[in-house]
């Protein structure tokens, strides 16, 4: 872990005991068809790659991922792109135990054409490593992932789901140099949906770094669906989230939906967002193998938060939103829906946003906005110019494009 980071996480752990007022395996090891490598030590940016096992082909990564024998000192890494289009990945209960310890790195190969599928109604966990605990993800794209299963699969069973963990906890999980781009993900549990993860258990602590999402779709057919997390519970964990660029659509059906842009409910964790743009809509399309789910948002829709409770700590510095935030109630906030408790806002900031039909945004005290910047059109270049000034002294991972929007360097 970088330095900073372990400083910002004893900082809000700090934080978090003043403000609550007390101290609140498996890895997979695929052995038998990866290539051994020793003696091999690649820096790629700020990580360092030190591969044990290879993964070059649909089966050796399937093979992998739905393992449930490991240990945390394995290191996993492709060997170059793999297309699952002609792969048929079937799902099923028995990696219902599966959870990733280890480190997983894809040296920025693309894994492409992923379609989950599963007739097993006993399926918790509709995600790549189902559970994760004390793993790390990096230096990945994926392109084009999908929930291929039907409707009646999807109506009869109790799942949470996300491209990479339906369930994290743990300590000493990461999240690193990763592009989500043209991928869905549904869900129907209370647990919900994430395009990143699932449901973050209450002793998680997750660093989130360096992520570049563009035209994903993530749906529940319960309440809380988040861009990245689907519900952060109540407890003594951690979430770091730096660096994200979003852009796609969120929703869930439930009357109460908890939408959030990055995460859809936090229950009292402590959790920053540090150079994070969203842009998403809060209504969406899955296509599932016999049709399509779609699914608008009521109650407690956020641009980055759906849902807080009392003692969530939360800190928003230099972000941005703009989208759409539907709903057939109230509490819409460009930050967070329905806010229980301040969160502490430096340099964040919203324009162009749709609250519901109108521009203007709800005057409830249950919600949280940020600071409005030309609500019916764009910011201009000079005023990216100013707001990207944080940006540039933090890292060198953001440009701009032709309108002056910041956007991740991929």
């Amino acid at each position: 872990m970088k330095i900073s980071l372990i400083l910002k996480r004893i900082f809000l752990s700090l934080l978090a005991l003043v403000a609550t007022g007390f101290f609140t395996t498996m890895a997979y090891a695929y052995f038998d068809s990866l290539q051994e490598i020793t003696n091999e030590n690649i820096t790629i940016g700020e990580w360092t790659n030190d591969c044990t096992n290879t993964i070059g082909t649909p089966q050796e990564f399937y093979d992998f991922s739905t393992s449930s024998t490991s240990n945390p000192s394995d290191y996993y890494c492709l060997t170059n792109n793999i297309d699952f289009a002609s792969f048929t990945w079937n799902h099923t209960s028995a990696f219902n135990t599966n959870q990733l310890n280890s480190t997983f790195d894809g040296l920025g190969y693309t894994l492409s054409n992923i379609t989950m599928t599963s007739t097993d109604t006993s399926t918790k966990y509709m995600s790549l490593f189902s559970r994760m605990d004390g793993g790390t993800i990096k230096n990945v794209v994926i392109d084009n992932f999908n929930m291929g299963f039907t409707t009646s699969f999807h109506n009869s069973a109790t799942y949470q789901s996300a491209i990479f963990a339906a369930q994290v906890s743990g300590t000493n999980n990461f999240f690193d140099n990763i592009t989500i781009i043209n991928s869905e993900v549904i869900a129907n549990s209370l647990q919900g949906a994430g395009g990143l993860i699932g449901q973050s258990e209450k002793n998680a602590d997750i660093t989130i770094t360096n992520i570049k999402v563009d035209n994903l779709t993530v749906l529940n057919d319960s309440k809380r669906v988040g861009g990245l997390i689907s519900r952060a519970l109540k407890g003594t964990g951690t979430i770091i989230i730096e660096d994200v660029d979003f852009i796609g659509n969120v929703a869930a059906s439930n009357a109460t939906s908890n939408t959030g842009g990055i995460i859809g409910t936090v229950q009292n964790m402590t959790i920053s967002f540090s150079r994070v743009i969203v842009e998403y809509t809060a209504s969406g399309t899955v296509n599932l193998s016999d049709g399509a789910i779609t699914y608008t948002s009521n109650k407690y829709v956020g641009g980055f938060v759906g849902n807080t409770q009392n003692a969530a700590v939360i800190t928003f510095d230099d972000t941005f939103f703009t989208g759409e935030l539907q709903t057939t109630y109230a509490n819409l906030g460009s930050l967070i829906g329905r806010r229980r408790t301040n969160p502490t806002i430096l340099d964040s900031y919203y324009s162009n946003a749709l609250f519901e039909t109108s521009y203007t945004p709800t005057t409830s005290t249950g919600v949280s906005n940020a600071t409005v910047v030309n609500a019916t059109s764009m910011p201009s270049i000079s005023w990216w110019n100013t707001f990207k000034v944080d940006f540039n002294s933090a890292n060198n991972l953001w440009t701009q494009d032709l309108t002056g929007r910041l956007t991740l360097i991929r």
